[in-house]
């Protein structure tokens, strides 16, 4: 048996997200974030078992981050640090509808200089998944370590799963990101894809005919993710959408990882197993519901649900 369901590589860094003030001033509260960490978060505030493999700096932020992820369950035997360098950096603004956008702060930060050989291989070839994005492969150092990552777990037979989660502030050339993103989906076995995403990286509008220009022969599950309107899964046979659930929004950060960290644990506690509609029906409604509840709180990694809080939420529909 496997010591772990997930284990996720990439960038672990502080949102700095707004709060509201009656005076109009812009007054900032510092969250832990990052997409890889927050699905690390997710899969074990639902049971699973995760650890990531990353790197932050020698400083406040890079403890405050170490000490969130181990509180949370997850190990934290892989982060790697440095004072050298700084842990990067997220300043977060939301429009009147909780809709997030990001001012990234990551040139020379501590996480992109994540060596190959500062990977633990050990942690990773000891987990069914090994989960990535695509903005590790932004920074030569980080990038190689990722791919390092994604060969020595394909080498070893572990299910990658890919979130492409395309930040257009992040990249000089967009063609680039766009390559990245790609990158990333060929590698995978689970795909996770926002529907603009989607028509950013394949440029067709129609959802099916855009999944299946991605298709390969090793993918076994991709998931289109419509924000509050729910989301579509595809497997090669079956095809199902679901409505999503309204809720009163606080924010959106971390919506699109509570619902990768679902689906994550949703097919690891199926053994990967999705036989027809009906069980991707169950797998989206539970992702969805995960998402939704993530937006009724301020910040991505801490309003991110576990499971009974689903429970009760889905009971309550």
């Amino acid at each position: 048996m496997s010591r772990f369901d997930v284990v996720t590589i990439g960038e672990l860094l502080i949102d700095l997200v707004p709060l509201p003030s009656a005076d109009g001033s812009m007054r900032f509260v510092a969250k832990p974030g990052g997409a890889p960490g927050n699905v690390a978060v997710g899969v074990a505030r639902l049971g699973g078992r995760s650890a990531m493999l990353t790197k932050v700096g020698e400083e406040a932020f890079g403890r405050m981050l170490v000490d969130t992820l181990r509180t949370n369950g997850v190990a934290v035997d892989g982060i790697a640090s440095t004072a050298e360098r700084r842990t990067g950096l997220a300043v977060v603004t939301l429009t009147d509808q909780g809709d997030r956008d990001f001012f990234f702060y990551r040139d020379g930060c501590a996480d992109s200089d994540l060596l190959p050989d500062e990977l633990a291989l050990d942690l990773l070839r000891d987990s069914r998944v090994c989960h990535v994005g695509s903005l590790y492969l932004a920074q030569p150092t980080s990038a190689s370590a990722q791919r390092y990552a994604v060969a020595a777990a394909q080498a070893a037979g572990i299910t990658v799963s890919a979130d492409p989660n395309l930040r257009v502030h992040l990249w000089n050339d967009r063609e680039a990101m766009l390559a990245a993103g790609r990158e990333v989906i060929g590698q995978a076995r689970i795909v996770k894809i926002s529907d603009e995403e989607l028509v950013m990286l394949t440029g067709v509008a129609d959802t099916e005919a855009a999944i299946r220009s991605l298709w390969h022969d090793g993918m076994q599950v991709v998931a289109v993710t419509r924000g509050p309107e729910g989301a579509e899964i595809f497997t090669m046979d079956d095809h199902v959408r679901v409505d999503g659930f309204p809720v009163e929004t606080v924010d959106t950060i971390g919506c699109g990882d509570a619902f990768m960290a679902t689906m994550l644990a949703e097919l690891v506690g199926r053994d990967f197993r999705l036989t027809g509609q009906d069980d991707l029906t169950a797998v989206a409604r539970r992702a969805c519901a995960a998402g939704a509840l993530t937006a009724t709180r301020t910040g991505g990694m801490e309003s991110l649900p576990d499971q009974a809080a689903v429970d009760r939420f889905l009971a309550s529909r």
